[in-house]
């Protein structure tokens, strides 16, 4: 299981490292050579609530391997993350090709087989760094908490996306729910 995560994350790692080295030729070439969304397929599909739901789902376990990818730098947390995101991915590897799977149909249409995560991350418009997402919370705390919070329900993609997941409680037994969202103040 480890080389399996092993192997995840340096995939990331390095399409993040080649896409640093790009010159700005090679970007645009690259750009040229990028799929392209179908144009009625831009954004959130609101008006379609069960490619909504892979879109979150993705994003999810988009989220989850950005950090986990973080938290490899830190060596106190390193063995504790590959360990529970290993697992984690074990267990949600057939809902995770599902999920791309029909992502990549509804954005790339007849190129869908050429679709890989970094074309589904673009076209959803997700951020390629975990740290934005953390706002006050630390990369410590996070990479701390991961492997309890990775077992949670929450997480359990292939119940969420068959629609049987049981309510996320916390250890004392209370519901747990999403923050409610805030309005950031703008910058003056």
């Amino acid at each position: 299981m480890r080389q399996v995560f092993a192997c995840l994350l340096c995939a990331l790692l390095m399409a993040s490292a080649q896409a640093e080295d790009t010159s700005q030729a090679s970007a645009a070439t690259a750009a040229a050579a990028a799929l392209e969304v179908v144009p009625q397929r831009t954004g959130y599909a609101f008006a379609q609530p069960e490619i909504l739901l892979r879109q979150r789902l993705f994003g999810l376990a988009h989220g989850l391997s950005l950090l986990a990818a973080a938290c490899l730098d830190l060596p106190g947390y390193s063995q504790a993350i590959q360990d529970a995101y290993a697992a984690w991915h074990a267990r949600q590897g057939k809902a995770i090709d599902t999920i791309v799977h029909d992502l990549a149909a509804y954005y790339f249409g007849p190129r869908a087989g050429e679709a890989q995560w970094p074309d589904l991350s673009r076209a959803l418009n997700l951020a390629d760094n975990i740290q934005p997402a953390l706002g006050e919370i630390t990369l410590h705390a996070a990479c701390a908490s991961l492997p309890e919070a990775i077992a949670r329900p929450r997480y359990a993609l292939d119940k969420l996306l068959a629609g049987t997941a049981e309510p996320d409680t916390l250890p004392n037994g209370v519901a747990a729910a999403a923050p409610a969202p805030t309005m950031q103040k703008p910058a003056e």
